[in-house]
């Protein structure tokens, strides 16, 4: 069985007695590991099914696992996959705390609320309370809760007087209603073996073997989970599969202490390194390398290709002058070389925001594409918003419009309004003139109405957009807004204002323009397109793989951004970049820009400190999309022509004007800007005056 595999992996599935930490890179082969390991323990009868617990982090993950196991295993009919105890953290203390119900305060038939369900139970909390409902958000503190449930079992719960009796009262909620959500299932199971330790001490003998998928994304509670079953053996058998590298999930609750300090927590456990890899190239994997090294927090590894000579392609570094250049570059490049195998292409970026310049010029350009992690751009909540007030604006007897803008922000008409207004006019906008609303009512509806009235035919479409959101309220609205997100929102909304609607001389023409982006028929035919360009957050990339990767928007304050660079953080946005770089099997094309036009100015970001962690030897800063080579080709070390220094000389930009050169690195120049201070630019774009 472990004949098929190279020397380490097979040490892996053999090395079956005590714990075990399997640091596994990218492209690695791991399922494959933990799958021939499973087969490997059934069959030489180390363990019967039932005594194999497989721990993944999504039931698809299981379910390809067992299949992957009885395909193994086929024709010994002792072994049933199905038996195993194979399935999420979740599916797994689910079914442990349905078995010992009776041991546990739920009732037999506890049901589970989902995010939906647990906002109304906390909005029936605040009321109770007398909170404001502005200042206590039902959805921040589903999220807020979510968080300290994932912490797991802890003496001292340090969360504040006020957030604590939310908890409980919302707790006490859920108990009366006969319920539980979704951070209650494993923490539920953490009490019931605290309180019953022979309920612990049962399946810590039952499970003979535990096996942990991606072990860098597990939080507290599920480390919590992994020690009890593990108390009392001098050596456990636990092995994890994981990768410290590609830990980039702390935002959700994954501590990556638990892959770092794995030995400490089980004295005695042996490292075994996967290294060789499957997927990429020598120069993809030689630029992930060199960048991942400059992080602390790592047990260390280095990726190498299953080919050693197969260098492939340099990792493309392009500067160019804007984020429409960019776009126009990415777009240009895929036609040219797709040939009709888009799948085989992705964008991958940082941030949502970032997809609606491709979502723009993919539609005009016809080039099918998937979105992934992210809502696309126009299906959005808060630009669907924005849509409907325009929408009234130009077409007052359109209804739907109507409706939604009237929620958003509230007004103060529930259903019964509506239903007077339905009576008094041929649509809603008239009937709300004629419906004769009194007191509080009336002063709204007046209001509501004179929103729409002024010219906004002679205004700029921009001014006149500007104008509606301000005066309803609805821009004020998400700038008091308790939701995490709704920062994001505003940066949206502006986006579409400053970005998008400027590029068109009439309101009427923009909204054309709208329905055409979020037409039914142009959805269903890119979801139905097998062969479509993905475009999606890195985080949303994780496992997946593409033979060319395209990494826009490679600029400090972007990626990394912002918050990462003031708060510490950049390790993981770097973990972030490498997880990035090895999604691609033969070819990486980083763009940054010299200015990028975002909330109606232009900006300019410095390119990603990451460009220059990289080892120049795997890199290409030359590159321009008519060099890109649809074959692999070793990568070469080129002389360096001897040229004069830079340093000094007095250059001018055609965006940023004149400056003086402070610092040469091959073809990057730092330049100090009279006007827009120390920026880093490619030498190709700089004008030499003196």
């Amino acid at each position: 069985m472990p004949e098929n595999l190279n020397p380490e992996q097979k040490k892996a599935v053999e090395t079956t007695d005590g714990p075990l930490l399997v640091l596994s890179g990218a492209g690695t082969g791991k399922t494959r590991v933990l799958v021939t390991r499973v087969a490997y323990i059934l069959s030489n009868q180390l363990a019967a099914p039932w005594q194999i617990l497989a721990l993944t982090f999504t039931n698809k993950a299981a379910n390809e696992m067992k299949n992957r196991i009885n395909n193994m295993l086929a024709g010994e009919n002792d072994f049933y996959a199905r038996d195993l105890w194979c399935g999420t953290f979740h599916s797994i203390c689910l079914r442990i705390l349905r078995a010992n119900v009776m041991h546990t305060e739920l009732k037999p038939d506890f049901i589970i609320f989902g995010e939906d369900d647990q906002r109304t139970v906390l909005k029936n909390v605040f009321a109770a309370m007398g909170a404001n409902s502005k200042e206590f958000d039902a959805a921040d503190w589903v999220e807020k809760i979510s968080n300290i449930k994932d912490r797991g079992r802890t003496e001292n719960l340090d969360v504040g007087a006020r957030t604590k009796q939310i908890l409980d009262d919302y707790n006490a909620e859920l108990r009366r209603q006969g319920a539980v959500d979704f951070g209650d299932i494993i923490l539920l199971v953490l009490e019931l073996f605290e309180k019953n330790p022979e309920v612990r001490e049962k399946y810590a003998r039952q499970f003979k073997y535990i096996m942990v998928d991606e072990f860098q994304d597990t939080n507290a509670a599920q480390m919590q989970f992994l020690k009890l079953l593990t108390r009392g053996a001098e050596m456990p058998n636990i092995c994890c599969v994981g990768d410290d590298d590609q830990s980039i999930y702390s935002w959700r609750g994954a501590e990556i202490r638990n892959i770092l300090e794995f030995e400490k927590t089980f004295p005695g456990a042996k490292i075994i390194r996967l290294e060789t890899n499957y997927r990429s190239t020598g120069n993809i994997l030689g630029a992930a390398n060199s960048l991942i090294r400059h992080n602390d927090g790592r047990l260390g590894k280095d990726l190498k290709p299953v080919d050693e000579k197969n260098f492939g392609e340099p990792v493309y570094v392009l500067t160019v002058p804007s984020n429409s250049d960019e776009v126009k570059l990415i777009s240009d490049t895929i036609l040219r070389y797709a040939n009709g195998r888009y799948s085989d292409f992705a964008v991958l970026i940082r941030t949502g925001s970032l997809s609606r310049g491709f979502e723009e010029i993919f539609a005009e350009y016809h080039i099918p594409y998937r979105l992934i992690g992210t809502t696309k751009f126009y299906d959005r909540m808060e630009i669907r918003d924005v849509i409907a007030y325009i929408r009234l604006l130009v077409h007052p007897a359109d209804d739907v419009s109507f409706a939604r803008v009237l929620m958003r922000p509230r007004r103060g008409f529930g259903p019964s309004a509506i239903t007077k207004m339905r009576a008094a006019g041929n649509n809603l906008m008239t009937g709300l003139q004629n419906a004769g609303f009194g007191g509080k009512q009336g002063q709204v509806a007046k209001e509501f109405l004179s929103l729409f009235d002024f010219d906004w035919q002679s205004m700029s479409p921009k001014d006149a957009v500007t104008k509606l959101l301000n005066e309803s309220g609805y821009m004020k609205y998400w700038t008091e807004s308790k939701d995490s997100d709704a920062t994001e929102r505003l940066s949206n909304i502006r986006e579409l204002i400053t970005n998008v609607i400027t590029n068109y001389n009439t309101l009427p023409e923009f909204l054309e323009h709208a329905a055409l982006m979020t037409t039914d028929e142009n959805d269903s035919e890119i979801a139905n397109d097998e062969s479509a360009v993905n475009v999606m957050t890195i985080h949303a990339a994780k496992g997946l793989e593409f033979d060319t990767v395209f990494l826009p928007a490679w600029e400090d304050g972007i990626f990394p951004n912002d918050k990462s660079i003031k708060e510490g953080g950049m390790e993981e946005e770097r973990r972030l970049a490498y997880v990035a770089i090895t999604r691609a099997r033969r070819r990486v094309i980083i763009t940054n820009t010299m200015s990028r036009f975002l909330f109606g100015s232009r900006q300019f970001y410095p390119p990603a400190r990451f460009i220059t962690e990289m080892d120049a030897r795997f890199l290409d800063f030359g590159g321009r999309a008519q060099r890109y080579n649809p074959e692999p080709r070793a990568y070469v070390p080129r002389p360096k022509p001897a040229r004069t220094t830079m340093v000094g000389k007095l250059v001018n930009h055609n965006e940023m004007g004149r400056g003086v050169v402070i610092e040469e690195n091959e073809n990057i120049l730092t330049v100090a800007f009279n006007k827009t201070g120390i920026k880093k630019v490619a030498r190709d774009f700089i004008e030499i005056i003196g």
